[in-house]
């Protein structure tokens, strides 16, 4: 009997896997292709991690030759969790276009594995299978792909029902463990990392587990290098003016086009009728999901599972308020909590806790079929989640040649990425006139060609009275004149610091990049709680170690 239940384990497992790879199978690393999508930066930010830590400046905060070689703290405030997993693939030897491919391949089966097991433990494996299915093959998780090219909301994506599976099962040795995944995911991206915390606690509290709440307050503790510079930093940078440019009442979805919305390779533009992206959430997923909240409203009194029915009712809420924030008719909560959910910019983002509930409520819908009928529909319903969704599972795709001599050269690493992410400008800098630069010659403002070792310039000079810095002036450059740390008090439209020096006399000017104290006090409190963690969740091991010894 254990076998016949191993072999039936091994045999969904491999249709979770088998199914992933027909998902993903236009995300093959071993082509000469590489597709294109809205945010194209995402190679040049893998190389300007991947620098850093190759420099061994960890945790990586600035891409050092963005902006004209000027320095840019996009890693200070743009969650890193994507970038250390495809960065470490990168620094493997794999290219940074198939590095790229493969993370999103590892994004979709981490989130298939979470969503499996997290069913699994609430329902069986028949429903574990098909809401892990429903979850990855949903339209819009090609959208997120292959048309927006979002490889943080994908580790979004991933990691949450992994979590929530690991916080269902914590004990003193899967702490740690589940403390660093549940900080990946709280790093794993700027909104949804900061808006899952409460769903977090509340799932704690259905599950009166302390070793959850200990977990989670390890997981917030450990993301702490990050979020700590983030949030005390973040008026150093012009990211709130710039994220109020974009208007949240443009986006807003029909709740026909959850249904069927043509597919597209466009944006996302004022309006429900000329969207040039799809927002398709499935046909198959919505059908299914909407027999399994029928089902759990009509079970709901009558099991006597306190835990499933807490979970049922949070993950209803999760779904059902996700779906009305996507659309106009919640425009009065959204002017209520202007100051928090503006900072979504795109009301359709909510999308993926829709797909997360339509997931949960599919595996609902197949746990309370008769088992006789649920083995049975059981091979049609996979068939009918793969046929119906695989095929937006399409790319846009150019030669691996042209797509690394447009996204990944020299040229468009200085001169071009940091324009796709201009929020992250230092305050230092006149946003709309470093905006123009953009389009126009570039020689006159004098900025150096790409360098070697950008977190230490040295300049000798004894013929200038004034010399300009090539950098954006911020608060972890460290300069010193002639051994003498040096307060520029005069700067160019760009923030770029200009020292007055006294001529005809041998001067050094050295530039070195130093973190800031809050990023050291964050980087200590991280490092202080991954070593409590750790001695707490092997202290059998060690004592047992000592004992012995």
């Amino acid at each position: 009997m254990a076998a016949s239940k191993s072999m039936i384990s091994k045999f969904f497992w491999a249709i979770l896997i088998v199914s992933v790879l027909i998902i993903a199978r236009e995300l093959n690393p071993f082509d000469s292709s590489m597709f294109i999508g809205h945010d194209e930066t995402q190679a040049a930010r893998v190389l300007e991690f991947s620098f850093n830590i190759q420099k061994g400046i960890i945790p990586p905060r600035i891409a050092p030759h963005f902006s004209f070689n000027l320095g840019y703290p996009i890693f200070n405030y743009y969650a890193p969790t994507a970038y250390w997993i495809t960065s470490f693939i990168h620094l493997a030897g794999i290219g940074v276009a198939q590095s790229l491919e493969l993370s999103f391949i590892l994004a979709l089966g981490i989130g298939g594995i979470g969503m499996y097991l997290f069913l699994n433990k609430y329902f069986d494996k028949y429903a574990g299978l098909i809401g892990a299915l429903a979850y990855i093959s949903s339209p819009f998780i090609a959208t997120e792909i292959f048309v927006r090219s979002n490889v943080a909301e994908m580790w979004f994506f991933a990691l949450f029902p992994l979590t929530l599976y690991l916080l269902s099962t914590v004990n003193n040795r899967r702490l740690f463990l589940t403390a660093i995944i549940l900080s990946f995911l709280l790093t794993s991206h700027n909104i949804f990392s900061l808006v899952v915390i409460p769903i977090l606690i509340l799932y704690a509290f259905i599950l009166k587990e302390r070793k959850a709440w200990y977990a989670i307050l390890g997981g917030i503790a450990l993301s702490l290098y990050f979020w700590l510079p983030a949030l005390l930093e973040l008026s150093q940078v012009h990211a709130q003016n710039v994220a109020a440019l974009t208007k949240y009442t443009d986006h807003f979805l029909c709740p026909r086009q959850l249904w069927s919305s043509p597919w597209g390779f466009g944006g996302s533009i004022p309006g429900c009728i000329s969207d040039g992206m799809s927002f398709m959430i499935g046909k198959a997923q919505i059908m299914l999901s909407a027999a399994g909240v029928f089902l759990f409203m009509v079970h709901f009194n009558k099991s006597k599972l306190i835990i499933r029915n807490l979970l049922g009712l949070l993950v209803g809420l999760i779904f059902i308020g996700s779906i009305l924030l996507t659309t106009s008719y919640s425009a009065i909560i959204w002017e209520i909590f202007k100051p928090i959910l503006s900072l979504f910019q795109f009301p359709w983002r909510f999308l993926l806790f829709v797909i997360f509930g339509a997931s949960f409520f599919t595996a609902y819908f197949v746990f309370t079929l008769p088992r006789m009928l649920k083995i049975v529909s059981f091979s049609f319903l996979i068939f009918a989640l793969l046929f119906m969704n695989s095929k937006f599972f399409v790319a846009n795709s150019v030669p691996l040649s042209t797509f690394s001599k447009q996204y990944t050269s020299n040229k468009y690493i200085e001169e071009s990425a940091a324009y796709k992410v201009s929020e992250y400008l230092p305050i230092s800098a006149n946003y709309n006139l470093w905006k123009s630069i953009e389009k126009t010659d570039t020689k006159k403002y004098g900025f150096e060609t790409i360098i070697d070792n950008p977190f230490h310039r040295s300049i000798s000079t004894n013929s200038i009275e004034k010399i300009l810095l090539n950098i954006h002036s911020a608060p972890y450059w460290k300069i010193s004149v002639d051994d003498t740390e040096y307060y520029p008090d005069s700067f160019d439209v760009l923030g770029r610091p200009v020292i007055n020096l006294q001529p005809s006399i041998d001067h050094t000017i050295d530039i070195v990049y130093r973190q800031t104290p809050i990023q050291q006090i964050g980087n200590i409190m991280t490092i202080l709680t991954g070593i409590i963690l750790l001695l707490y969740s092997y202290q059998d091991l060690l004592w047992k170690k000592n004992t012995k010894h």
